[in-house]
């Protein structure tokens, strides 16, 4: 019995985990109205609350006390026509599909709401010195679903879902409390620290094979299927330091650095067994907690430079801004996610590394505004793009994250008037299709705790090979507020 369960486990895990990663080709960015509408360039610009996720170094001068709400809605499509054909034989009843080739998939899960809320202040005492609260989480997609079965055999009846080996359902839940300061060192230089709590909630499915020999219908046949379920939170935290620096009034250099995530989450597992292990199903399901789940999260690197277009009289007609971000996925991702299982019902004593072979990803942002100056407020006209590397080779391609390359077309608006700000924003995420041929994604034998079946010993083929389509568009906004400008107080501010 242990033989069968916990393999099982380790399938589960090992094919849900990579979920918890959202960064460079993960992420489909960027969080904020104004940054996504200008392609996520904003490293530089960052003069919003919101400057404590791109560059925190941006709080130091923002005076009085401002309030950011916003959200962003994904709409994701991310579809998968896997190569071949359903195994089996011909004319047999147990396998009316044998033969047939896999039809496409695709993620069913509901658009994604993702808010935010971001606050600074000054107190109306500091001249050089700005705080800041925000609660924010990644700009991703956190409620992928794929089918575990479909219609369309020729009696009618269900097809095994060509995915389910690698995901079938993934609701994810990661977000930052995040507490900041910045000052304006000098005229020309502001520097700021963040301290980024991190908590993490993952609820994730998919299907394992159990093959005591009974399978001999296919290599993938159904009633050898076991559907398995993880439930983990965590919680940990972690620091960025930003720099702004302003060698000439019309250029802006901005930089912020943010360490690594140590997550140790923890939580439970279980599964109810396949056709075969519980012929009945009337057999209650091995549950237990999964002791120790690890895995990091990598340094952030961003650094951009913008250029304004001011008048005579130092209003900013517009501007126009480059990022570049770097993310190192290839050193702490290199030896996997580590995960220890205490016990499962009777059980005990399981402890597996999990590896993905992740990469690091580039990023690069290109973003500005055209500012129209009104009898009343300020009409903002925003533009941009981006492009992130992709954070896995062809043949490591998975639905469990889309971690293909990202080309993004962005437009948005923004009025500001009295102190108040709204901003609306569009994006529209392009991924190259990838048409992988070299999978080396296999299904685990829970059995044998190999991917060799045990009716016949032969090794199981690739389950990731085919021709993955995927895009994302986005809608956002926000509202901000600047209380002592729309309270219309007058201070007198002293920097030096």
């Amino acid at each position: 019995m242990k033989r069968v369960s916990l393999p099982l486990i380790a399938i589960i895990i090992g094919a849900c985990l990579p979920s918890v990663a959202f960064a460079g080709g993960f992420e489909t960015p960027d969080n904020g109205a104004e940054a996504l509408a200008r392609g996520g360039a904003w490293t530089a610009k960052a003069d919003s609350p919101l400057a404590q996720e791109y560059n925190v170094a941006g709080l130091a001068r923002l005076r009085g006390t401002r309030v950011e709400l916003g959200a962003n809605i994904l709409f994701n499509v991310y579809d998968f026509t896997r190569s071949g054909a359903y195994p089996g034989t011909a004319g047999d009843p147990n396998t009316p599909y044998a033969g047939m080739a896999y039809p496409k998939v695709g993620n069913q899960g509901p658009p994604f709401f993702a808010p935010l809320f971001a606050a600074s202040s000054d107190f109306g005492y500091f001249d050089r010195w700005t705080f800041g609260l925000a609660i924010f989480g990644p700009s991703s997609v956190g409620n992928r679903s794929f089918p575990a079965a479909l219609t369309g055999t020729p009696q009618g009846g269900l097809l095994p879902s060509p995915q389910r080996y690698d995901i079938t359902d993934s609701n994810l839940l990661i977000f930052y409390p995040t507490l900041s300061a910045a000052v304006r060192v000098t005229r020309w230089l502001d520097i700021g620290l963040a301290l980024h709590l991190v908590y993490g909630s993952f609820d994730l499915a998919n299907v394992a094979i159990a093959d005591l020999g009974g399978c001999g219908h296919g290599n993938e046949f159904p009633p050898c299927d076991a559907r398995n379920h993880l439930s983990l939170t965590g919680f940990t935290a972690t620091g960025a330091l930003g720099v702004m620096a302003r060698p000439i009034e019309q250029l802006q250099l901005g930089l912020n650095v943010r360490g690594p995530v140590y997550l140790d989450a923890s939580g439970t597992v279980d599964s109810p067994g396949s056709k075969m292990l519980n012929p009945t199903g009337n057999s209650p399901p091995l549950t237990g907690p999964a002791s120790s789940f690890k895995t990091t999260l990598p340094w952030v690197v961003r650094f951009g430079a913008r250029w304004r277009f001011l008048g005579r009289d130092k209003f900013e007609h517009g501007d126009i801004e480059l990022d570049a971000i770097y993310e190192g996925w290839g050193s702490v991702q290199g030896d996997g996610i580590h995960l220890t299982v205490d016990s499962i019902g009777p059980l005990s004593g399981f402890s597996t590394v999990l590896l993905h072979h992740y990469q690091d990803t580039f990023g690069i942002r290109l973003g500005g505004a055209f500012n129209l100056r009104l009898p009343q407020g300020v009409l903002s006209f925003r533009a941009g793009g981006y492009y992130d590397s992709n954070a896995t080779r062809y043949k490591d391609t998975r639905l469990d994250f889309d971690t293909m390359a990202k080309w993004a077309g962005t437009v948005g608006l923004g009025y500001t008037i009295r102190g108040v700000t709204i901003n609306l924003a569009y994006a529209f995420v392009w991924e190259p299709d990838r048409n992988v041929s070299n999978g080396d994604l296999q299904p685990l034998n829970g059995i044998n705790g190999t991917s060799t079946s045990s009716t016949d010993g032969h090794p199981y083929p690739a389950v990731n090979n085919g021709l993955y389509h995927a895009q994302t568009q986005i809608m956002s906004f926000a509202l901000l507020i600047h209380f002592d400008e729309l309270l219309k107080k007058k201070r007198v501010i002293r920097y030096y």
